[in-house]
């Protein structure tokens, strides 16, 4: 029997430890590697396994496991840094949809998700092939198989007779299966992403100590940022800033957690599996490749399927000022205050950029990174490390385009659950008609600038979410107030009087006590502060009174400071503060509409709905596409609808003479509709509603023949609905994103 293309099923996991192993289709070319794993287990795992002492294994049981057409045998290899660790396969009982599923895992590499991963892609395969449903034997005291099976997510049943635990479980798509892979997915994408984030030692590649060189750059970020063991690698030197420097990050002779790429590009290739033969676990390569010779897309296969992540090429690097992270792994000077804004850019060169204004703002980030061309590590990567990173309370992130947009709504709508996302889409992430209704969907924060994203991420770093539109506009100088009026409208807010209002002439002590009542007010759910001085060398206003008014406060506040810069309203305050109105109305209007979604979408669950017939559909469609037709008639259209519960008034298509007798039939009263109608919902158009009679159904006819001439030849007669919300749903199919709603 011929094995298929190894490939076919090919994939790089990631395991619950944050390694990354591949997962292959056995072929024969693997008998000496699946012996040698076989005979290295211990007598109680293979006992486990074979239910029997099996030392080794016979020629024909070689040939039986790996010679499988990956249809009604199917048989899976676990490598792991080119090891083979662990292999899994099922075999389909004969004319039935059912097959039965067995694994075996390395002792060495037990509890690391091997076998729930092999499960998942035996699973995938099987319903691939029509196989709907899996079954087990499993020793009543092999309690890590039982164990895998259970926590899989599907329901599993038991039998037990003779200390053999008999399973059994459909392979259905349920909800509890789908978010036993997604939380098992985001503990491991989160290890694997703290091993390059998190490193215990760095190694500079290309370090140098020539002024003005990134490899000098590099070197002295990281001295300076980074408290843990710090290694210059560079073949043409023998110290780099004092330190002894290696030829190859091999030479070094201790582990290396992280490894910063300076080198130029068509030297990338070697260091990268220089780092593989070195174990190091993740890479940031500086270094911008466009050179033919250089093939990205194989390092990084080679990268992943030896446990090795990559952050770039073209990234500016990563870097974190928290006291207990205290990273310094990037290109540009990362001297910003520790807080907690996370902010991912995939482009490189708007880093320093994007660093100084964050500087300007005074902005606390836990962490920056740059993505670059983002060849492996992703967004999605990122998103799995910050939703379990505690001191990471905002993200901010900057795309232009997506790896896997279905997953990236996944992720970041849970991830949005729990903190907000700020994000900036453009280039490739703006291209097709699904692209906002998935940020929208997974609650993502949309803003046009960086700028936008900047100053959202200050306010919600440091602020409550809004629980209303209403803000109370605490005002001095009536001319700004309009300004912040119109702002606040043009962001779907409410603008409301305050309790307390100010004037030009009140003190600074007035201040304190309008915002406070403002606060105080049930009417009202955040305040937009402003303050013009009344002098142009009085700038500083009453800066102590709002901070001391909006002390742990509920209730979002921001200022607008005229003749002041942005920033935070003093060092170390909670309040943003703005030049201008307009900025500090549209983030307001970001707080509500995240809070709203919060409040509502984003807290509910997508609802499994019973007595959907999908069989049903398939059928109806299967027999339109039969006929060679890709439009379905009205009563198809209803026959498919009816299959997912959706009710739809009988109609039914006739030539226009035959339109009375149609209406008498289904009862009045209908609606006539012309074949081929013009704009509008009139006679005139092809369009009459709320018929009562056989009079006002030829009157409309006659109508639509004058206006529309053989459009109006045959009509749909259709029973009229109750009177209800009107609504227009329209399915799109998008590029990247597949069926829009």
């Amino acid at each position: 029997m011929a094995s298929p293309p190894s490939d076919q099923w090919t994939s790089t996991v990631v395991l619950s430890d944050g390694d990354m192993a591949t997962i292959r289709p056995l072929t024969p070319a693997d008998r000496d590697a699946l012996l040698a794993f076989h005979q290295r287990q211990s007598s109680d795992s293979v006992y486990k396994r074979y239910f029997s002492a099996k030392p080794t294994l016979t020629d024909a049981e070689l040939d039986h496991f790996t010679n499988v057409d990956m249809v009604d045998r199917a048989a899976v290899a676990v490598e792991l840094h080119g090891e083979f660790v662990g292999w899994a396969s099922y075999e389909r009982w004969p004319n039935r949809n059912d097959a039965e599923a067995a694994f075996m895992v390395d002792d060495e590499h037990q509890g690391k998700g091997i076998a729930t991963l092999t499960l998942e892609h035996l699973a995938a395969i099987a319903r691939s092939n029509g196989i709907d449903r899996f079954t087990a034997e499993v020793l009543a005291d092999n309690r890590p198989m039982l164990t895998v099976f259970a926590r899989a997510g599907w329901p599993v049943e038991r039998h037990f007779d003779s200390g053999i635990v008999d399973l059994g479980f459909d392979l259905d798509d349920t909800a509890e299966y789908r978010d036993s892979v997604e939380r098992r997915e985001q503990r491991a994408d989160s290890r694997a992403m703290a091993r390059v984030l998190l490193p215990r030692s760095i190694a500079v590649i290309g370090a140098s100590d020539t002024p003005g060189s990134i490899g000098q750059a590099l070197w002295r970020h990281a001295s300076g940022g980074f408290g843990g063991p710090l290694y210059a690698v560079n073949p043409n030197r023998e110290t780099v800033g004092g330190k002894p420097a290696f030829a190859s990050v091999r030479d070094i002779g201790e582990e290396v957690s992280l490894a910063l790429v300076a080198v130029p590009q068509t030297q990338v290739e070697h260091v990268i599996d220089e780092c593989i033969a070195a174990r190091v676990r993740g890479a940031i390569i500086v270094t911008a490749i466009d050179h033919p010779s250089v093939d990205v897309r194989s390092m990084v296969a080679r990268a992943r399927g030896n446990g090795l992540r990559i952050i770039g090429p073209a990234s500016m690097g990563a870097a974190s000022p928290r006291a207990d992270v205290g990273i310094q792994a990037a290109l540009v000077d990362v001297r910003l205050p520790a807080g907690g804004v996370a902010i991912s850019l995939q482009s490189g060169t708007l880093g320093a950029s994007v660093l100084r204004l964050a500087q300007q703002l005074e902005l606390g980030i836990s962490w920056f990174v740059s993505l670059g061309d983002k060849c492996d590590v992703s967004g999605n990567d990122l998103l799995q490390f910050w939703l379990d990173d505690e001191a990471t309370t905002v993200v901010a992130m900057y795309t232009e385009s997506f790896g896997n947009p279905r997953k990236f709504a996944r992720i970041a709508r849970r991830v949005s659950q729990r903190r907000p996302v700020v994000a900036v889409r453009t280039g490739a992430a703006m291209i097709g008609p699904g692209a906002g209704a998935l940020y929208q969907q997974a609650g993502l924060i949309e803003v046009p600038t960086v700028t936008a994203m900047l100053d959202t991420a200050r306010v919600l770093a440091t602020q409550p979410i809004m629980q209303g539109p209403r803000v109370a506009v605490v005002s001095n100088s009536h001319s700004p107030t309009v300004l912040a009026t119109a702002a606040l409208r043009t962001a779907d807010l409410e603008p409301v009087a305050p309790p307390t209002p100010v004037t030009w002439r009140s003190s600074d002590d007035d201040y304190r006590s309008a915002i406070r009542d403002a606060l105080a007010s049930d009417d009202v759910d955040a305040v937009l502060v402003i303050h013009a001085p009344p002098l142009a060398t009085a700038v500083r206003g009453p800066v102590d009174e709002i901070d001391e008014a909006a002390g742990g406060a509920s209730k979002p506040i921001v200022a607008v400071m005229l003749g002041a810069t942005d920033g935070p309203l003093r060092p170390g305050s909670p309040i943003a503060t703005f030049a201008f109105p307009e900025p500090a109305a549209a983030v307001l209007g970001r707080l509500w509409s995240y809070g709203r979604w919060r409040a509502t979408e984003g807290m509910t669950d997508v609802e499994t709905l019973d007595g959907l017939d999908t069989d049903g559909a398939a059928d109806v469609i299967a027999a339109i596409l039969d006929e060679g037709r890709h439009d379905a008639t009205s009563g198809e259209i209803r026959a498919m609808l009816a299959t997912y519960g959706v009710e739809m008034p009988e109609m039914h298509r006739v030539p226009a003479s035959d339109a009375v007798d149609m209406a008498e039939a289904i009862g009045y009263p209908v609606a006539v509709k012309a074949v081929r109608r013009g704009v509008g919902r009139t006679a005139q158009a092809g369009v009459g509603l709320d018929l009562a009679n056989a009079g006002d159904v030829r009157a409309a006819v006659e109508v639509m023949q004058q206006h529309l001439g053989d459009g109006a030849a045959e009509v749909l007669v259709q029973q009229m609905a109750p009177a209800g919300l009107d609504m227009r749903i329209r399915v799109t199919s998008d590029p990247q994103l597949g069926a829009v709603v």
